[in-house]
């Protein structure tokens, strides 16, 4: 990474290959939230200021990415949160890893995924208040409906990746009804984090 970081020109930070905009969540700099995972994770991080690569990568990115967190917000906070974030470490990482913001020049697909992911990799879903299975009812992981937005919002961009095929083909199979739910759901969950900031 600190090779690739040398060779990229000056315009990488600011890269934002899918145009996401939406600020960070407070809860990144608090742990106060409900999604088990993040709230461990975040937790750790304010503590000791650090996780492993998984959990930032699997879990701290991947909930930005699907969430259409702007990428330069999240990695202004992984450079104040953790005791590692020298800048060849957290742009090569952060922009290109996590959240595909270089549209493909480090990683070869998004590293993006649902609850299904967490839960079988980990026991954060066990004292979840939310069930990793569902993705359109009340008590859905934010991680399912923001992965089925993410794939719907980004779909043009994303079918011309190659290992994202099989992928949108299950996108596919949801009905137009609960794909229009789990959208709801995504856009719902963004006015509610903007009226918590401003009050």
């Amino acid at each position: 990474m600190h090779g690739v970081y040398v060779y990229l020109d000056d315009r990488y930070p600011s890269t934002n290959w899918f145009n996401h905009t939406h600020p960070l969540p407070a809860f990144y700099w608090t742990g106060d939230t409900q999604m088990n995972c993040l709230h461990q994770i975040l937790t750790q991080v304010k503590q000791i200021g650090y996780a492993h690569h998984i959990q930032r990568l699997m879990v701290l990115n991947n909930f930005a990415l699907i969430a259409g967190i702007s990428p330069q917000e999240l990695k202004d906070w992984f450079h104040a949160a953790f005791i590692d974030g020298y800048d060849w470490v957290m742009q090569t990482n952060v922009i290109g890893m996590g959240q595909f913001a270089d549209g493909g020049m480090i990683a070869s697909k998004p590293y993006a995924a649902s609850a299904n992911y967490i839960n079988n990799m980990s026991d954060y879903c066990k004292n979840c208040a939310y069930n990793p299975r569902e993705r359109s009812t009340d008590n859905a992981c934010p991680f399912n409906f923001f992965y089925w937005d993410f794939l719907a919002r980004h779909y043009d961009k994303l079918k011309n990746q190659p290992r994202m095929t099989q992928i949108l083909r299950n996108l596919e199979r949801i009905s137009p009804l609960e794909l229009q739910q789990i959208r709801s759901k995504a856009s719902n969950w963004h006015t509610i984090q903007t009226a918590t900031c401003q009050n």
